[in-house]
């Protein structure tokens, strides 16, 4: 279930349009070789990036070990690639996807650094009330973009109520 959060301006429509540039941007879908279905027992590359400031949240980016493997190759033109490649690669994808995501918003703000890990089941969440989601395919490959508002704590540092 997707929420709406006032708070964001960023709709789903914003992230599918960010998300289909950007993987047509960084990822030229032509001369791709050809792909399979991704096997679902493979596990997933998750990435997320944290947005601070007037509007506080996350962005996540989630796809196949597979996918993220072809999205590797074929960011770097390189047909041997290593894990690191792998988060570096994946790690890239969701800071542009931020800083586009960043842009929509209406107060000042500053994105973290991309923190990326490889999973067989999907990443435990932070509190944080989904704003929108886009389901994305990339050459066969889910290609899974969200926007979270981070949840604020009502109490005030060192209040003890």
């Amino acid at each position: 279930m997707s929420v709406i959060a006032p708070e964001s301006p960023v709709t789903a429509h914003d992230l599918q349009v960010f998300g289909e540039e950007v993987l047509t941007a960084f990822l030229l879908e032509q001369d791709l070789p050809a792909t399979t279905q991704p096997d679902a027992d493979a596990g997933w590359v998750h990435a997320s990036i944290a947005v601070t400031g007037g509007w506080t949240g996350h962005i996540t980016l989630e796809v196949s070990r597979a996918g993220a493997d072809v999205l590797t190759r074929r960011m770097l033109l390189a047909e041997e690639i290593s894990p690191e490649d792998v988060t570096d690669a994946v790690g890239e994808l969701v800071n542009v996807l931020g800083g586009n995501v960043k842009g929509l918003l209406l107060e000042e703000s500053a994105l973290g650094l991309p923190q990326v890990h490889t999973y067989d089941e999907p990443a435990p969440r932070r509190a944080a009330v989904e704003v929108c989601h886009a389901e994305l395919v990339w050459a066969g490959h889910p290609v899974d973009v969200r926007v979270w508002l981070d949840e604020q704590d009502d109490t005030t540092p060192g209040d003890n109520s």
